[in-house]
């Protein structure tokens, strides 16, 4: 007889969960930005992810669409407008010509175009007005993992990321990104991790102290970086995001088991370090 899942891994009715591996699609449409700002109003989700595109970035991806058969390269800025030169490119043979085609500006609190070829400036604000109103798939993963950074952890359980444990305690804020990416065509698979048994809690532990260690890693790789033109809030913020990776330890202590005494010897070594490092730019002289 062959054994099923719930024989390798018995399960008893009513057994806590660990916390549940996720995976999302944000589908491949895109979306008004207005569209997902009701969105995450609806959700119960801070707005506040999903910001404006300033007019520059959305000319940069205008630009995607309004390259073809030319090169545009930005050639100045100054406070008010950033201009771009629009070269065509055209083939005779085996050789590629090319000839200046006009010069763009754009002003950058407006989005409004200009260019002495009408067609060209009219093709140019289109796409540009169109690249602002919308959102794309790629940007919508990004409003995701923005909106767990700020509420919710999660922990990658491959190299490539993609699939993610998020322990139990951030369920109902998973319920309400579930939410929000059904309103946008989106998709969020949830698959429960019980607690109890061995395959199960070894994979939770492995993850969960990975992706703190790397955090950790991010404050070493920081702190080694600052410098004499450091800002002191700067320093500030560093200090404080130490100091919330250990609460992350302290509150992940029962799902990291033995691994959590070499994670707060981590932590506590970045706060040395930070602390070495504030008291060596205290004391080095500044340049006259």
């Amino acid at each position: 007889m062959t054994a099923t899942l719930t024989d390798r891994f018995p399960v008893a009715p009513g057994t806590p969960l660990l916390g549940e591996v996720i995976t999302w699609t944000c589908g491949g449409a895109t979306v008004r930005h207005a569209d997902l700002i009701a969105a995450l109003t609806d959700a119960g989700l801070d707005e506040s992810v999903a910001r404006e595109l300033a007019p520059r970035h959305a000319f940069t991806r205008a630009c995607k669409k309004l390259s073809d058969a030319r090169i545009i390269r930005q050639v100045a800025e100054d406070d008010a407008c950033v201009e771009f030169q629009f070269t065509a490119e055209s083939r005779d043979g085996d050789r590629y010509e090319y000839e200046l085609e006009t010069m763009l500006t754009l002003d950058k609190k407006t989005g409004k175009v200009t260019c002495e070829l009408p067609g060209l400036a009219t093709l140019a604000q289109e796409e540009l007005d169109r690249c602002i109103a919308v959102r794309t798939g790629a940007d919508l993963t990004r409003v995701v993992q923005k909106l767990f950074e700020r509420s919710a952890d999660l922990f990658p359980i491959r190299p490539q990321g993609g699939a993610y444990f998020c322990p139990a305690g951030h369920a109902p804020f998973v319920d309400r990104v579930q939410g929000l990416l059904g309103r946008l065509n989106g998709q969020l698979l949830r698959f429960p991790v019980p607690a109890g048994t061995a395959a199960g809690d070894r994979s939770v532990k492995e993850a969960v102290a990975c992706g703190l260690a790397a955090l950790i890693e991010e404050h070493h790789q920081a702190v080694a970086q600052f410098g004499r033109d450091t800002r002191e809030d700067t320093l500030r913020r560093a200090a404080e995001r130490i100091r919330a990776t250990r609460l992350k330890v302290e509150g992940y202590a029962e799902l990291l088991a033995e691994e959590k005494a070499r994670l707060d010897r981590a932590v506590a070594a970045a706060q040395d370090e930070l602390r070495a490092k504030v008291a060596e730019l205290a004391a080095t002289p500044a340049l006259v």
